[in-house]
């Protein structure tokens, strides 16, 4: 499993964006750092398909700044995710929010890929809202599905 573990503040750029802090599970923009307003944003391409897959297991997930029309594909042996943010809230409400949605990602996953040739690596992000106002963690992940189920306790350990 390779992931990497950064902090950052939101309470800046979201004010900035005229945003609030979702209270749910969202889908996050690849580009929410860097994007001068919410128009441009950029999504993973297999969001859409993926969240799919979240209503038929009973999760709703919302997308930061509305829908949008700027989609980012990438032509690769790998699969690249869509950033997924965790509240604060979502998790204490709901204690199996996280293996659910991991569990969701790991079938995407797996199905994606089944018939490939050779190793392939799924590529997410995810945001979690900390109990300090303002501050979220962010887990970059790159590797195989098994690796992503896994990471259930690191992202319940960062709340």
């Amino acid at each position: 499993m390779d992931y990497t573990i950064e902090e950052y503040k939101v309470e800046d750029k979201f004010e900035k964006l005229n945003l609030s802090l979702p209270d749910n599970i969202s889908f996050f923009p690849e580009n929410l750092l860097t994007a001068e307003k919410k128009a441009e944003f950029i999504f993973t391409d297999n969001m859409i398909e993926l969240n799919k897959h979240f209503k038929l297991n009973q999760l709703e997930l919302s997308i930061l700044g509305g829908d949008t029309e700027l989609y980012r594909s990438r032509k690769n042996a790998d699969i690249y995710l869509p950033a997924i943010f965790f509240s604060l809230s979502a998790i204490a409400e709901n204690s199996t929010v996280v293996s659910v949605s991991l569990n969701v990602l790991s079938n995407y996953v797996y199905d994606a890929l089944k018939g490939t040739i050779g190793k392939k690596k799924a590529h997410v992000e995810f945001h979690i809202e900390t109990k300090e106002k303002g501050k979220v963690k962010k887990i970059n992940y790159k590797g195989d599905v098994e690796g992503l189920k896994g990471l259930e306790k690191v992202i319940k350990a960062m709340k």
